[in-house]
């Protein structure tokens, strides 16, 4: 997860570790943006995919992210090509095979969705990521909420 992968906790945390984990999240929030521009190596689709993606991604994505973020459109990419190859050819091909970009996006599909989950564009990681950020309101003291 670009925005939050250091808000993960787990068990109870020491005021040190919590102090270690915000300085460490801090450290990710500073970090560079990445480039608004996509890299030059990626086809049409890929790029426009890139560009709508840094809109919505905004202040979420560091330039360390931006391999996984270029990894994401490529393969987006690879998929749009396997439909365009099946909606041509169709699922199964003559003598009876199945057209081999049935296979390939599938495969790509796994990929998608795992790189998707990195940058936390799935409903499941924007869960977590909304969890873990709930997690970190400071609760050591048990009185603060009887003040509100």
């Amino acid at each position: 997860m670009a925005k939050n992968v250091m808000a993960i906790t787990k068990g109870h945390e020491t005021n040190e570790q919590k102090a270690i984990r915000q300085q460490a999240l801090n450290e990710v929030k500073n970090a560079p943006m990445v480039a608004a521009n996509p890299p030059t190596f990626l086809d049409e689709v890929a790029k426009a995919e890139y560009k709508r993606l840094i809109v919505l991604l905004a202040d979420g994505i560091g330039a360390l992210d931006e391999n996984i973020l270029a990894s994401y459109c490529a393969t987006y990419s690879a998929i749009v090509a396997c439909q365009k190859a099946i909606n041509a050819d169709g699922v199964v091909m003559t003598e009876n095979k199945i057209n081999p970009a049935v296979k390939q996006m599938d495969a790509l599909t796994k990929t998608l969705r795992s790189l998707a989950n990195d940058l936390g564009l799935t409903p499941q990681a924007r869960l977590k990521m909304a969890w873990n950020n709930a997690k970190q309101e400071d609760n050591s003291d048990p009185f603060k909420a009887l003040v509100k």
